[in-house]
C-alpha cells in the first residue's frame, strides 16, 4: 500500500512551510551572505559533526560528513577563486573535485582517486552495500581534515574558518 497524503499530513505541510518561510534563526556561523564562506563554514560544521558522530559510534554518518566536508571545501575554493558560477549548482557530489582538477588546483591522479573513493565507498557505505567501520570513518575524517586544513591555509580569508569555534 503506498504512502498517501493522509498518512503524512500535517508533518509534510509543516516541512514544506518551514522551507518556504524566511526569517528563521540560522545556524550559528552560517549567517553570512558570501556563498563561498557558507561552503567553507558548512565544511567546518561537517568536520565537527564527523568527530561527534565518530565519538557516538555512528560510522555511516561520520563517513558521509567527511565526504561532505571535502566537497564543500573544494567548492569554497572554486567560488573564491572565481571558478564556479553560482547560477549553476554542482550536478553531483564529485563536481567540485572534478572542477578543481580541471582548473589545476588538484592533480589529476589525486582527483581521480578522490572521485573513485567517493563513488565506490561513500555510495556503498551510504546505501549499505558496504560496511561502515570505525577505521573507515576515521580514515575519511582524517583525509577531510587534511584537505580542509590545506585549502584553508592557502586562502586569503583563512580567518573565516570556524573549525575552532
Amino acid at each position: 500500500m503506498p504512502i498517501e497524503r493522509d498518512d503524512v499530513e500535517p508533518e509534510l505541510a509543516d516541512a514544506e512551510e518551514a522551507f518556504r518561510l524566511g526569517g528563521q534563526e540560522r545556524e550559528r556561523g552560517l549567517d553570512v551572505s558570501d556563498a563561498g564562506l557558507v561552503q567553507l563554514r558548512k565544511a567546518c560544521r561537517s568536520l565537527s559533526g564527523a568527530d561527534q558522530l565518530l565519538d557516538d559510534g555512528y560510522y555511516t554518518l561520520a563517513i558521509e560528513a567527511g565526504f561532505t566536508s571535502i566537497e564543500k571545501t573544494f567548492l569554497f575554493w572554486l567560488i573564491h577563486e572565481g571558478h564556479h558560477d553560482l547560477a549553476n549548482p554542482p550536478q553531483s557530489h564529485t563536481t567540485a573535485i572534478e572542477r578543481s582538477a580541471k582548473v589545476g588546483f588538484v592533480g589529476d591522479e589525486v582527483a581521480s582517486r578522490l572521485v573513485d573513493l567517493w563513488r565506490t565507498n561513500r555510495a556503498q557505505t551510504y546505501y549499505q552495500d558496504g560496511l561502515a567501520t570505525r577505521k573507515r570513518a576515521e580514515a575519511v575524517t582524517e583525509l577531510a581534515v587534511l584537505i580542509h586544513g590545506y585549502v584553508v591555509s592557502l586562502s586569503r580569508i583563512r580567518h573565516e574558518c570556524v573549525c575552532t569555534d
